[in-house]
């Protein structure tokens, strides 16, 4: 027995047959599935937390490293601006960011600096982000102050002449006048006071001990060069036997 094609009619509501193929209702058809080839784009440009009016990218406030207000540490300075071993442009930042277990909020690594004195590397973290130098000696060598007598021993001068080279190689090939110097070093070093006159008379000791070099322009004040940036500061100034006070 042939199978029948039932059609319901409306009109009688009653169930008629019908060899009209035509009149039989249509089974649904699927939309075709749609494949999208275009490949997706990496974000390309500055990260926009770094951008950020008044704000570190670590979401701390800016301003408290000394030496560049855009950060809010030494650590933050230097883990932005420093080249990521193996690349030519990338930073450590850059490679850090949305890596580990926690994409959005991965461990901060440690860093691996030198010492402002003696050029050891040392171990940076967070913890003490905006340490220069590897130890409280190499601290107490570089800041010396102490007048020679029987209780003290050292040399009122090293310090600050410690503290002139530092802004020197700061800039390293960028020449400053003594008055940039001498802005920078009240705004680096608020424990002590320098002006612009102190400033040009340490550069012109060091310029005579061949670690500084001055250059003169017509019509413009003298500014002033580091001659060596790699020769650690310990060899330098060289190091005493600092006695505690009595």
């Amino acid at each position: 027995m042939a199978s029948e094609n039932w059609l319901y009619n409306s009109e009688n509501r009653k169930w008629e047959t019908t060899d009209d193929k035509d009149k039989l209702p249509q089974a649904p058809t699927r939309r075709a599935k749609q494949v999208f080839t275009h490949s997706r784009k990496n974000k390309v440009g500055k990260d926009a937390q770094q951008e950020m009016n008044g704000y570190c990218s670590c979401g701390r406030p800016s301003g408290r490293y000394r030496q560049d207000k855009q950060y809010c540490s030494r650590y933050c300075y230097l883990f932005e601006n420093t080249v990521a071993e193996g690349y030519k442009k990338k930073t450590l930042y850059e490679c850090w960011r949305g890596t580990g277990k926690y994409s959005y909020n991965p461990p901060y690594p440690r860093l691996t600096v030198q010492c402002a004195w003696c050029n050891e590397d040392f171990t940076l973290t967070r913890s003490d982000e905006n340490k220069h130098f590897c130890g409280a000696e190499c601290q107490k060598q570089a800041n010396r102050s102490a007048r020679n007598n029987k209780n003290m021993n050292g040399s009122r001068k090293i310090g600050d002449r410690v503290r002139l080279m530092r802004i020197l190689r700061w800039f390293k090939d960028t020449p400053i006048t003594a008055a940039d110097i001498s802005e920078k070093w009240n705004e680096w070093f608020r424990n002590t006071s320098c002006s612009a006159g102190k400033a040009s008379q340490l550069c012109a000791i060091l310029e005579a001990k061949g670690h500084v070099r001055s250059i003169d322009a017509r019509g413009k004040k003298k500014s002033y060069l580091a001659t060596d940036y790699t020769t650690p500061l310990k060899t330098i100034f060289g190091e005493v036997e600092i006695l505690k006070r009595r």
